[in-house]
């Protein structure tokens, strides 16, 4: 096979990321995209790719290899079992679906067709986390003893209104829509998770969904992850803001996430190294010696598409499978599980 010829199916903000780096990579073939809403057509014409107001049209009428999947979490299992049935292979973003029932039916109906099912969790394109993660399982800053995770963001008052009101409501809150990158963040880079512990609160902003979190995860190797989240608090600090990867954020030079070991401490996106200049006798009584780990550059969506158009043609595998991606969601739905119940969950 030459270059994987790729449709587009959604084209809203996530939709018009992917459709924008479709048009820029050259390692496949941006052929087509699709949405319900016409007035989206003018993105097509800036990509120079044909616009279809029904996925099924684009489906009946081009020639493809595989689709971007880009609708609402709902739409997850029927757009993908449509496209799974004629053979397509599937860039799904995240999270897989609403449920781990739906979840497996879209694994079960990739399965049947005998398609590759990719699952859209960017993060693990990151440059800097792929380092972050080699530096753990080297062991690079001596064992891992735990990491904290802090998201502070706020969401302007638009973003719950009109046709997004639903995102007011019980299951459209951070722990679906936003938590869950963390979550997938933890099992990539620094092992599977053993049990969850969630206080909720809706202090925020009083809607049916939650607004604010605090998480104390159980790692495999009675490590611990410590995660403050909230989308209600102006402030600066959240993987968005921090690693500038998508301009639709204002970007702030500040650490979101810290990694702790025995003999160092690493910090992201920063990629500052903490440590003493004696690692067996060093304490809280002498400096602490700053260095740092340079990362070039790269695009973690971009990397993520030419990783996809590899898994069409065979030359790799998913490096997040939908039975991987259904893991993910089981924590995250563990969470919601634990903060209902105001008691741990075990996985």
């Amino acid at each position: 096979m030459d270059k994987a010829r790729i449709g587009l199916i959604g084209m809203g903000m996530i939709g018009a990321l992917h459709g924008r780096v479709l048009s820029s990579v050259k390692d496949v073939t941006f052929v087509a995209t699709s949405d319900s809403n016409p007035n989206l057509s003018s993105l097509a014409d800036q990509w120079g790719v044909p616009f279809y107001p029904d996925f099924r049209q684009m489906l009946d009428r081009e020639k493809l290899d595989g689709v971007v999947i880009a609708v609402p979490n709902k739409l997850h299992l029927p757009v993908a079992e449509e496209c799974a049935s004629r053979r397509l292979h599937l860039l799904l973003e995240k999270p897989i679906s609403d449920d781990l029932e739906t979840a497996e039916a879209i694994i079960a109906a990739a399965r049947k067709n005998n398609v590759r099912l990719l699952v859209a969790h960017h993060r693990r394109y990151n440059p800097g986390l792929e380092r972050v993660r080699e530096a753990i399982r080297l062991k690079e800053i001596g064992d891992l003893i735990g990491v904290s995770i802090l998201w502070a963001l706020h969401k302007p008052e638009n973003y719950f209104q009109g046709p997004f009101s639903w995102r007011a409501q019980k299951g459209g809150g951070p722990i679906r829509i936003n938590l869950i990158h963390e979550i997938d963040m933890i099992r990539y880079v620094c092992g599977e998770i053993q049990s969850v512990y969630a206080e909720v609160s809706h202090v925020g902003r009083g809607f049916e969904v939650e607004d604010t979190l605090g998480i104390t995860i159980r790692l495999k190797g009675d490590r611990i992850a410590a995660i403050f989240f909230t989308d209600s608090a102006p402030s600066d600090i959240g993987y968005e803001a921090n690693t500038g990867e998508n301009d639709f954020f204002f970007r702030y030079p500040q650490n979101c996430y810290i990694f702790f070991g025995k003999k160092k401490t690493l910090k992201f996106p920063s990629m500052e190294l903490l440590y003493y200049e004696d690692p067996v006798n060093g304490g809280w009584h002498d400096p602490i010696i700053r260095t740092g780990i340079k990362i070039p550059p790269e695009s973690p969506y971009e990397k993520q598409i030419r990783h996809f158009g590899k898994v069409i043609q065979g030359l790799e595998e998913p490096r997040c499978s939908g039975e991987d991606a259904a893991l993910t969601l089981r924590a995250t739905l563990a969470i919601e599980e634990s903060g209902r119940l105001r008691m741990p969950v075990s996985l």
